[in-house]
């Protein structure tokens, strides 16, 4: 069987909420939008959903929620509503592509914050941006922002690698989550607080968009109440699971740091552990190719990932590493493991055992 440690690029859903997912696929699948018993029977367990989202993310049950297919929809969605469009955003330049595409092509201007070396951003306070829109997790490198508020700019957090992981941070006023890493089989949102003064106006575009527009299709309902049944299930278990993850973390970070590599050089976690998600796990490896380590892992059944699986396939070094001041040739080094809800030590045991023989025979 194999070792499964690229969890941040899908999260495998566990037997419950598989159950739960076939048993919506069977007594779900109308539309929800239609005018018969069934398809109102659909809207209000669909409300009754985003409540329990709500509740499971945000420790509130009282955030509006905006339903997706993805992460992608949800950015671009928010992109072109009017709490971007024509706006001043200031973002980092550690976030992830998908969202940095959709603000350049909507907002009236793009700032960028400037980051520490271990990857913390350091937002200024008189950036005279109208949003700050700030991953709470760095896809690639795992780094936990501490995000803060700026004096009077609504606060965006992308929480796709954080939510049913971690909790939100509460200063949000704007958050999207993905259910592909969390282990649900898909489903997204964007939940708005109630502090939020566009709320409303967002709600309204959103229906607008999807539905007078057709910028977007319609979710399938199935996916939708499995996301907010998976939320809950993590919500339940996050402290368990974070004890047990950092447990698992701090195993690989002894395991994995000053690994002799070809040319002399060793290898080091790229960002310390009080400032990562204890999901994910930065390693850099100078002087080797981390594709060809992830490809040499896979033949050995242990699949990892040399960075975000969007952009696992392009030519160009990590923009992640080179934000963070790294060479050219230190930012094709870098290996991203993240752990999921049901790694074991022995995964990382085997892991690490494989990662030293592909390196010998490098």
């Amino acid at each position: 069987m194999s070792i499964y440690l690229d969890q941040a690029a899908a999260a495998y859903p566990d037997r419950e909420v598989l159950d739960f997912y076939r048993a919506e696929l069977e007594h779900s699948g109308a539309n929800q939008e239609a005018a018969h018993r069934l398809g109102y029977e659909l809207r209000r367990r669909l409300d009754a959903a985003a409540r329990e989202l709500s509740q499971a993310l945000a420790d509130r049950d009282d955030c509006t929620v905006i339903w997706g297919t993805s992460g992608t929809e949800i950015f671009n969605l928010l992109a072109d509503s009017p709490a971007v469009a024509g706006k001043r955003v200031l973002t980092s330049r550690l976030e992830h592509p998908a969202l940095l595409v959709a603000l350049r092509r909507s907002a009236a201007e793009v700032k960028f914050a400037p980051c520490g070396k271990d990857g913390r951003l350091l937002p200024p306070e008189d950036s005279g941006a109208e949003l700050a829109a700030f991953h709470q997790v760095q896809s690639e490198l795992g780094v936990r922002q501490e995000l803060r508020p700026l004096p009077g700019v609504p606060l965006f957090v992308d929480a796709i690698q954080a939510a049913g992981k971690l909790p939100l941070p509460p200063e949000f006023d704007l958050a999207a989550v993905s259910g592909h890493k969390f282990g649900a089989p898909g489903g997204a949102a964007l939940l708005a607080h109630p502090r939020f003064a566009g709320k409303a106006k967002l709600a309204e575009f959103a229906h607008r968009y999807r539905h007078v527009e057709y910028r977007c299709g319609r979710p399938e309902p199935a996916l939708l109440l499995t996301l907010a049944f998976a939320a809950t299930r993590r919500r339940a278990a996050r402290e368990a699971t974070l004890r047990r993850i950092s447990e698992l973390n701090a195993a690989a970070r002894e395991l994995l740091t000053g690994l002799p590599l070809p040319g002399g050089a060793r290898s080091f976690c790229t960002v310390p552990a009080e400032a990562a998600s204890p999901f994910i796990l930065h390693l850099t490896l100078p002087g080797v190719q981390s594709g060809v380590v992830v490809r040499m892992l896979s033949e050995e059944d242990v699949m990892v990932a040399a960075g975000s699986a969007c952009a696992s396939e392009t030519r160009t070094p990590s923009a992640a590493l080179t934000a963070l001041g790294f060479s050219r040739e230190l930012a094709y080094s870098g290996l991203r493991i993240s752990f999921g809800f049901d790694t074991s030590p022995e995964d990382v045991k085997k892991m690490a055992e494989a990662l030293k023989m592909v390196l010998k025979n490098y």
